[in-house]
């Protein structure tokens, strides 16, 4: 890992300096967030996937980074639906592999707005009578969820008082 938190240090060092500023930090930390570090996320993300080393992620690889077959029976349905996202949304260029830009377009999406897709995944999760407002009943069945989602900074934002709760 040190070589790799080395790179990935290198490139949020803007200045070169050898010392993170908090903005540095920051980008070392989060390289999601900052535009000079898309690079580094996909280079990353290439390499965690890329199981043959060959540079390009196929569609097993893509499969077993998210399921693994234990037992050898048959796969769950959301892989099948896995599969035909990648073959119909990730490789973009039908060769049955992702290349760079296929996984930049993958896992950085342009018009993708992360906020609004976790409110609408607790939303959806936690709404049990779909009226799409959440009651306060609701988020403690749910708990467990909020606690984990960056949403709530992690539940934190769950032990202030809200008026609109």
């Amino acid at each position: 890992m040190l070589p790799r938190d080395e790179r990935r240090f290198k490139a949020a060092d803007l200045d070169g300096d050898l010392t993170a500023t908090r903005e540095e930090f920051t980008a070392f930390l989060h390289p999601e967030e900052f535009e000079h570090m898309k690079e580094i996320v996909v280079l990353e993300t290439l390499e965690d996937i890329d199981k043959n080393g060959d540079g390009f992620v196929d569609q097993d690889e893509y499969i077993a980074n998210m399921f693994s077959h234990e037992d050898n029976g048959p796969e769950p349905d959301w892989v099948l639906s896995e599969r035909e996202q990648f073959s119909d949304f990730r490789d973009l260029n039908k060769d049955g592999k992702l290349d760079k830009d296929e996984i930049r377009h993958w896992i950085l999406p342009q018009d993708y707005d992360h906020a609004q897709a976790e409110a609408r995944h607790l939303v959806y999760e936690s709404d049990k009578n779909k009226d799409e407002k959440l009651t306060k009943e609701e988020i403690l069945d749910n708990w467990n969820m909020f606690v984990g989602s960056q949403a709530t900074n992690y539940g934190e934002d769950l032990t202030k008082n809200h008026d609109e709760l």
